[in-house]
């Protein structure tokens, strides 16, 4: 065997390279790890929501009770936060009166009593000698005498009936106040009227009818009220909503042709829900005791009662406190034990700053249980204590 080679033989080979390309990406950046703090901080701002809104109806509240109390009736309260703006017709003395009483208005705190008005602004408009007097000035074209003489009246909405009832100087002055009623049925706020209206045939005083058309018109304006005149005195309590309310305020407080203004107690809707519900929740997570078969308030309730007055400085108009008691021992001891329960209640919110003509206290005894009586668990439950805003138709 031989072995040759072929000098001539050509050998082909072939190379492949694979370039890789590399592209730059252009996607946003994100930066997810603050994710976790944006939504901690958006947790904190609803937290402290009703707090803020809670500060403000207590300074409102605060302000105006101190302006009332000074019989300043002029200024109109706004508020922002603790910032309180006063506007009406007022001197500029007047104007600086008013903000020094409302600067200086205290509040009851978990804390103390403290002043909420951090800021109080004035706003003034020039009085003008020519307007009508100040809204509770009484204007009586009779004698006081006659004033507190005529006839007084009652008309109230509750559960979309319109009551009037009451003594009136003569049958026109009669008719025309139905006839006024009947125009404004407006189911289902209003369904009908109930005519309860009596004839005294006493002398019409100038100015009468325009008072009790009064009392119509801004009654039935309201989701539940009462008006009314006694003893020369024009009054009107009031639940609407909080749109509704600046008109139905001034319309009230306009001055009267006849006799004078007496209390104007309006609330919204809106304010009583937000002060019933935080009541709620604070007793209902604890409940305010008392020494076993007494009224005597057991000093660990101390605390419960500083908040208990605080929030109730941010409720409208009067309040109740409620007594209660199981169904053990009799009834008629039940029922004074509640009702001694809830003055004592009354007194300790007193102490804590709170206007004791803002709260009234009635017991019920074990007429009006949550929970059955058969055991231990639904006993307690029963010995409570309940806060709640006085409704326009009680």
């Amino acid at each position: 065997m031989s072995y040759g080679s072929d000098e001539n033989q050509t050998v082909s080979r072939r190379t492949r390279v694979r370039r890789l390309l590399r592209r730059d990406g252009h996607l946003p950046f994100v930066p997810y790890g603050l994710l976790p703090a944006l939504g901690l901080g958006l947790l904190t701002l609803f937290a402290l929501w009703p707090f803020a809104q809670g500060i403000e109806h207590s300074t409102r509240r605060t302000v105006e009770q101190a302006l009332a109390a000074e019989g300043i009736d002029w200024a109109k309260t706004s508020v922002s936060g603790q910032m309180v703006t006063l506007a009406g017709e007022a001197s500029a003395d007047e104007g600086r009166t008013a903000q020094r009483i409302a600067r200086e208005a205290l509040a009851a705190t978990p804390f103390g009593l403290a002043r909420p008005a951090t800021v109080v602004k004035v706003k003034l408009t020039k009085p003008d000698a020519s307007a009508a007097p100040p809204a509770d000035t009484a204007t009586p074209t009779e004698p006081a005498g006659s004033d507190a003489e005529a006839p007084g009246w009652q008309f109230s909405l509750a559960n979309g009936i319109l009551r009037l009832e009451g003594a009136v100087p003569d049958q026109a002055t009669k008719d025309a106040l139905l006839e006024n009623a009947r125009a404004r049925i407006d189911p289902p706020r209003i369904v009908s009227v109930e005519d309860a209206l009596s004839v005294s045939g006493d002398p019409l005083p100038a100015g009468y009818l325009l008072v009790a058309l009064r009392g119509v018109n801004t009654v039935s304006q309201c989701d539940n009220g009462v008006s009314s005149l006694s003893e020369g005195r024009f009054s009107l309590r009031c639940e609407l909503a909080a749109e509704d309310a600046a008109e139905v305020r001034a319309q009230a407080h306009a001055a009267l042709p006849f006799g004078s203004i007496g209390s104007i107690d309006i609330i919204t809707n809106e304010d009583v829900a937000s002060c019933e519900s935080s009541l709620t929740a604070l007793l209902g997570d604890a409940r305010i005791e008392f020494d076993s078969g007494s009224a005597v308030i057991s000093s660990s309730s101390n605390g419960l009662l500083d908040k208990v007055a605080f929030a109730v400085g941010a409720c409208p108009g009067t309040l109740r406190i409620e007594g209660h008691t199981d169904s053990t021992g009799l009834p008629d001891t039940n029922m004074t034990l509640s009702r001694n329960r809830a003055y004592a209640v009354r007194n300790a919110l007193i102490a804590r700053g709170v206007d004791p003509q803002r709260l009234i206290a009635e017991g019920y005894g074990a007429t009006r249980p949550v929970a059955v009586n058969t055991t231990a668990a639904g006993r307690a439950r029963n010995r409570r204590i309940e806060i709640r805003v006085v409704r326009a138709s009680e």
